[in-house]
């Protein structure tokens, strides 16, 4: 930290090309992933875009979470970095992560159970509508659980107080 604290780059602009540059490499990877798959299972276009696009904020929000959080909770004194993860930040990351997944994947399989129960009576037609609202539901998550965190994280960045823990 102190080395980068040194750079002439700020702290909130290097976290801020670090959250660019790790979820759009992450989004790109998982994005082709997504669209392999969706193809060799034979899904409509419409279902590959809804993950794809899924997918995309996820990495984003989870990026996101886990950069402002390090940046939030860093631990200076630990000598290993493999117990980093076990501390008190590794912990919360984890546990905020979880959260996180099990809302995202909760609000995302809305519009397929809406799919399974209406064709169970009468089937007519695919409503794209709830698919939009299920991704503006994931967008409102990943602000809450990326967002916030990383609106904090660059804040406390930008003042350099807590360099002096070094």
């Amino acid at each position: 930290m102190w080395i980068l604290g040194l750079s002439p780059l700020p702290l909130h602009r290097v976290l801020g090309l670090k959250l660019r540059l790790s979820a759009s490499v992450l989004a790109l990877i998982m994005m082709v992933l997504v669209i392999v798959s969706g193809l060799s299972l034979a899904l409509p276009w419409r279902r590959i875009l809804f993950f794809s696009a899924s997918i995309a904020m996820m990495s984003y929000g989870m990026t996101s979470l886990a950069l402002s959080l390090g940046a939030l909770v860093p631990n200076f004194r630990e000598s290993n970095p493999a117990r980093i993860v076990s501390g008190f930040g590794g912990t919360v990351c984890l546990i905020a992560s979880f959260v996180y997944i099990v809302g995202g994947s909760a609000v995302l399989v809305i519009p397929s159970w809406q799919h399974l129960r209406q064709e169970a009576s009468v089937w007519m037609g695919y409503d794209w509508r709830l698919e939009l609202l299920s991704l503006g539901g994931l967008a409102v998550l990943t602000v809450v659980f990326g967002g916030l965190p990383y609106f904090f994280a660059k804040k406390r960045t930008k003042n350099l107080e807590y360099l002096r823990d070094l």
